[in-house]
């Protein structure tokens, strides 16, 4: 009797007062994978395994190189570049792998603020991530086809891109909510929103003109013209671009996204002081 009386009523609901966290353990263990200082570990040798293979086989192309103008596929080309093209092929392999713990550690923070959009950004990252591999491992094919399909590198390619960018919008709209529960701060959803915007909108800008200039329309021929010689006219510059959006994306998941027992317990707070209004409002 005596220990009841003593024992303080805890001021966070738990997850059978109405108020599902989707989380058993207010603070639970994280694996070694998910740890900060892991994450940023990883994080550099992707970008030593990732940029540096690249920029080192860019450096031993047979012709000149110039990441605005050519795709990263013409490093993978045993045509195009038939003595070093295992090299970018096995630090793009490399630095996927490495990539797979983010796509868990996204999955364990942000189902705290949406499960469904966690899954989603999880399943698309990790599906983008097994496309790229197998992107590497199909090289580009100028001739002979493969499995009966023309082109299946390219292909592969986009579609790990189109993946990846599933998985980051994903993210960026449990960021949007997070912001709005005051859960994640703004800047996240800023950084993530700008690391997938940009790219995407200048990816289909630069189809789309491409789209209309083989239509032959007479009011295209003019861009055609004044953007032909342009950078942002050149799938190569946004390939570029759009692998740095990724690592930009990455490094923001790591120093900008809070743990998943700070998120906890602040979902906790925000429904207690829910509960609170309400009950203070209808006294």
């Amino acid at each position: 009797m005596r220990q009841s009386l003593l024992r303080k009523p805890s001021p966070f609901p738990s997850p059978c007062d109405g108020e599902a966290t989707h989380i058993s353990q207010p603070f639970p263990t994280r694996p070694m994978l998910y740890r900060k200082p892991v994450l940023t570990a990883l994080l550099v040798l992707i970008f030593l395994a990732f940029f540096g293979t690249l920029a080192l086989s860019a450096r031993m192309f047979p012709r000149n190189y110039d990441w605005r103008y050519r795709v990263i596929s013409n490093l993978l080309s045993p045509r195009d570049n038939p003595s070093h093209y295992w090299l970018p092929a096995f630090g793009i392999i490399f630095a996927a792998v490495l990539m797979l713990p983010f796509a868990g550690y996204l999955h364990r923070n942000l189902q705290v603020v949406s499960p469904r959009a966690a899954r989603v950004c999880a399943g698309a990252l990790i599906t983008g991530i097994l496309a790229l591999i197998c992107a590497c491992l199909v090289v580009p094919q100028h001739v002979h086809d493969v499995l009966g399909v023309r082109r299946l590198h390219e292909f592969i390619a986009r579609s790990a891109a189109g993946f990846l960018a599933i998985g980051m919008l994903s993210a960026c709209w449990c960021a949007w909510k997070g912001f709005r529960k005051n859960l994640l701060q703004p800047r996240l959803f800023w950084t993530w929103s700008l690391a997938t915007l940009l790219p995407l909108a200048g990816i289909f800008v630069s189809e789309s003109l491409l789209i209309l200039t083989r239509l032959k329309l007479d009011w295209a021929i003019p861009i055609r013209s004044a953007l032909r010689h342009s950078v942002v006219w050149h799938l190569g510059f946004w390939e570029w671009s759009g692998s740095a959006a990724v690592f930009v994306f990455l490094c923001a998941t790591v120093f900008l996204t809070p743990s998943q027992g700070n998120l906890v317990v602040s979902a906790a707070q925000g429904a207690h002081d829910r509960k609170r209004g309400h009950a203070s409002a209808f006294s």
